[in-house]
């Protein structure tokens, strides 16, 4: 029996009770704005240059058509090969032939959103094909067999102890390393696993249309090292990845740095394809995936989204995340960008019930660098829902009869034992078991009115 997406939700979401997971997350989110609150004060007009990117964006979404053929024709030019996937099932399809033609058995990959999208580790997993994680805390994840937690610092909710006891359960590193040791220990190891490995995979953070690039950043530098130290690169980008021209990552580059880590440090770099001379792959693929990006662009309003440059800011000042954490969202993308995507690109009915894991609060369209209105969109997807009748038919059954037994005198006057009883009846299913129930007055209003009045 396959249990419905919005159950898992409800039952991962008991995570919200537990204080030492409240804290750890917190406690990394909190560092977090602290650093933003800091790096920003680089910005003159940090306001303005956020209308910029949003208006580049906005641009490059209406021409996405002909700035997709562009990137094509020029990535071609330098020597490259683009291939168009339509779904998941198409791009791990093109990646597997690749590495069977390489006759393979291991690759490196990035820490990429997209991968995670397309399932490249279950899948290459069940093809005995060994993938060697080079970013530092998603090593110690796939270690751990765990997922991401969030989308830029995926092991945000493991404590420096647990990082240790991972470790040293699977490698031989000895007992309380300080975190200096234990990054040390990962990039030796990942050097180590990383020689057997002809094909580098990593996503791409924009793709430059009138020169053919890709543009790939970072924060440790292993993403430049592993595609210099492989035969082939296979970039997974998805069709919302690219841009006009090299002058806009002027604008893009120092936003995403500052909104992805609340500073401005990163690590970028550009290719235009496979090493004409000198060090770097001899091969390199781009597969342009789909994978839903073309229902999601037919919503008019919602398609807004895909602007999205994906530092994680939202999720990272999203007040739902910091409580119900990254697995109880039960997908590929979590916080609010993910709550406004996911419906749209796996289907309503499935999904619906993240329309409502948000709270309308707008702390993340007020740290949005390219100023998606996100908390609209999330009105907009709940308005689809009723629309196309797939709310939650249980809750609107459940809410009927609260609002019939509100609008009856005689049911609220009745006595306040039967008043709890009804309550707990018909509340406790969405209410949950862990947060105490509304309390009813000892008296009701029209009770209070005859005593005072008489």
């Amino acid at each position: 029996m396959i249990t419905e997406p919005k159950t898992i939700f409800k039952q991962d979401c008991e995570v919200a009770f537990d204080e030492e997971h409240w804290q750890k997350i917190n406690y990394n989110t909190g560092c977090y704005e602290q650093k933003f609150a800091k790096g920003k004060a680089n910005y003159r007009n940090l306001d303005l240059e956020k209308q910029r990117a949003y208006t580049l964006r906005n641009k490059s979404m209406l021409n996405l058509e002909k700035l997709l053929v562009d990137f094509e024709t020029h990535f071609t030019e330098n020597g490259g090969k683009v291939l168009w996937a339509r779904n998941a099932d198409d791009a791990l399809t093109m990646i597997f032939d690749l590495i069977c033609k390489e006759r393979a058995t291991a690759i490196t990959r990035s820490n990429s959103s997209v991968l995670d999208e397309i399932e490249l580790n279950g899948f290459l997993g069940r093809k005995n094909i060994h993938v060697v994680e080079t970013e530092i805390g998603r090593f110690v994840l796939h270690t751990a067999k765990q997922k991401p937690y969030h989308p830029l610092v995926p092991s945000i909710h493991l404590s420096k102890e647990e990082n240790n006891a991972i470790l040293t359960e699977n490698f031989k590193l000895k007992p309380d390393s300080s975190v200096k040791q234990m990054v040390n220990f990962v990039r030796h190891e990942v050097a180590i696993e990383s020689k057997d490995a002809p094909i580098c995979i990593t996503g791409a953070n924009f793709l430059l249309s009138d020169s053919g690039g890709v543009v790939l950043t970072e924060n440790e530098g292993n993403i430049l090292k592993s595609t210099t130290m492989a035969k082939v690169h296979i970039v997974v980008a998805g069709i919302a990845k690219v841009i006009p021209n090299l002058d806009d990552l002027g604008v893009l580059l120092p936003l995403l740095s500052l909104h992805s880590t609340g500073q401005m440090a990163f690590c970028n770099s550009i290719t235009f394809g496979p090493a004409q001379q000198g060090n770097g792959p001899e091969q390199m693929y781009v597969i342009l995936l789909d994978n839903n990006r073309s229902e999601l662009l037919s919503h008019e309003k919602q398609r807004k989204v895909m602007s999205c440059i994906h530092c994680g800011a939202c999720v990272s000042v999203c007040p739902v995340y910091k409580n119900i954490g990254g697995y109880s969202y039960g997908t590929k993308y979590i916080g609010p960008m993910g709550t406004v995507m996911t419906p749209l690109m796996e289907g309503m009915e499935d999904y619906n019930h993240l329309n409502s894991a948000c709270s309308l609060c707008g702390k993340c369209v007020e740290v949005c660098p390219v100023k998606i209105p996100l908390d609209d969109l999330i009105i907009e997807n709940r308005h689809l829902a009723l629309t196309e009748k797939t709310g939650n038919a249980k809750y609107d059954s459940l809410l009927r009869a609260m609002i019939w037994h509100c609008k009856s005198r005689k049911k609220m006057d009745s006595p306040l034992f039967l008043k709890k009883l009804q309550l707990k009846r018909l509340l406790v299913p969405l209410w949950g078991n862990n947060r105490p129930l509304p309390e009813f007055a000892p008296k009701s209003f029209s009770q209070l009115w005859r005593e005072r009045n008489l």
